[in-house]
């Protein structure tokens, strides 16, 4: 094939399913602008929504926890984004233009689903040698991008750019394991975020759901504990920590289409580390442990 070349979504590049990346070979042509300035910045994969448009393409890789830099002329990043000559452009797109267009049906509704709320969206449209990238700013903080037929959320907040230990990328890190380990109040959900809860938390946490509760009463804790929602938000954004001795209190907020939510974490230094201690909501100032007693 020539150099020239697009390969529409789904599709095979070299044998690779690259989902909705689409491929377009740029060796034959010259770069002429660099990369726009709202694009320039560190991003942190946070998570990941089932695409829209049809299953995630099996041996996809889960890139939790990876980062992008993005300088004027370059992004330093896991595949298939990483490259060197790249250029972009913002752009504004409708609903129907998202995501190459793949956005089935009502694409304002599919759209709202991931929790894009303002249309025409803002859009950087990235050319590298490996491909053209489009990122959809959800707002000031997070990106999404389609890749395997899954929506990827990146954010650049506070807490994606903070060191492992720090109180605020404490938070985030328990963020993107919950959103990655299932959603529902249980041991076994809350057995991969043990090392970032505090003792305290973690025993009376395991004490609550020990407790024989009536069929006929709705529980004290009647949805996720760790977002104060029925559903898993499409996003959120850690900001940064105000610390105080061997305390500490980090707020998220919690967006989508039809949320703005802002969550209070309290840390506790324990075992040299930040742990987090209890979780104060927005509602009336109920907080995790109240609920739990």
């Amino acid at each position: 094939m020539s150099s020239n070349n697009l390969f529409a979504s789904w599709h095979l590049c070299n044998g690779i399913a690259v989902g909705l990346v689409v491929g377009l070979a740029l060796s034959n042509q010259v770069v002429a602008k660099d990369v726009d300035a709202t694009l320039r910045d560190v991003w942190r994969f946070t998570h990941a929504l089932p695409a829209p448009w049809g299953a995630p393409l099996p041996g996809a890789a889960d890139l939790t926890g990876r980062t992008l830099t993005v300088t004027g002329n370059s992004v330093d990043g896991p595949k298939p984004f990483a490259c060197k000559n790249a250029s972009s452009e913002l752009i504004q797109l409708p609903a129907a233009g998202l995501f190459q267009g793949n956005l089935p049906g009502d694409a304002t509704r599919a759209a709202l689903a991931l929790g894009l709320i303002r249309f025409p969206l803002n859009s950087s449209s990235l050319w590298c040698d490996s491909g053209v990238f489009d990122f959809h700013y959800a707002d000031e903080d997070t990106v999404l991008i389609g890749l395997d037929n899954r929506v990827w959320s990146l954010s650049r907040a506070p807490g994606a750019k903070a060191a492992a230990k720090a109180p605020e990328g404490v938070v985030q890190r328990l963020l993107e394991a919950h959103f990655a380990g299932g959603m529902g109040f249980s041991a076994q959900t809350l057995a991969n975020k043990r090392p970032f809860l505090s003792e305290g938390l973690w025993q009376a946490a395991n004490v609550y759901l020990a407790k024989s509760q009536p069929s006929d009463e709705v529980p004290a804790i009647n949805g996720d504990p760790f977002t104060d929602s029925q559903e898993y938000p499409p996003r959120f954004a850690v900001q940064p920590a105000r610390i105080a001795g061997d305390k500490a209190e980090v707020e998220v907020k919690f967006s989508g289409a039809d949320l703005d939510s802002r969550l209070r974490y309290r840390l506790i230094r324990e075992a040299d580390a930040w742990r987090v201690d209890d979780i104060v909501y927005s509602a009336g100032g109920a907080s995790f442990r109240g609920l739990m007693q």
